[in-house]
């Protein structure tokens, strides 16, 4: 299974990044292949939320959440299953004491089957690739803005 990852630094405390992170109305400002939310509402471990992605709806599933360090989240669209895990640890000040940065990991699983020409065929693909880095920065840039 491919895996696309990339971290990047939030000036922003931990709690406040979480926050963003889990609440679906922001998403289409940032989520990979997420057009709109159209009823964003409270998550909680294994429920769900629906969302559009240019015609096609699909859903996410909150596979795992550890506040506020870890968040586990499968997307589907017909028969495309993504996995994304974020996990977050607080950064600032000396050895992170001042907790007022967070870093973010942020890692794309696109979950293809196929074995070993599957992985040969995603592994190096530039668009997969694109969508992690830039989620991440306009994640960032997002939650800075807010606070």
């Amino acid at each position: 299974m491919p895996k696309f990852e990339r971290e990047v630094e939030i000036d922003a405390p931990i709690d406040k990044v979480w926050e963003v992170l889990i609440d679906p109305q922001y998403w289409p400002e940032w989520f990979p292949g997420m057009d709109s939310v159209p009823a964003a509402r409270a998550v909680a471990l294994n429920s769900s939320v629906q969302f559009a992605s240019k015609e096609e709806m699909g859903s996410a599933i909150f596979v795992k959440m550890e506040q506020p360090n870890l968040l586990e989240i499968v997307t589907q669209i017909g028969d495309d299953k993504d996995q994304h895990v974020f996990r977050l640890k607080q950064t600032g000040g000396f050895l992170g004491m001042a907790g007022d940065e967070t870093k973010i990991e942020y890692v794309l699983d696109t979950l293809v089957g196929g074995g070993i020409i599957g992985k040969f065929f995603t592994a190096g693909n530039p668009v997969d690739s694109m969508k992690v880095s830039k989620a991440i920065v306009k994640f960032r840039r997002l939650v800075e803005k807010m606070f």
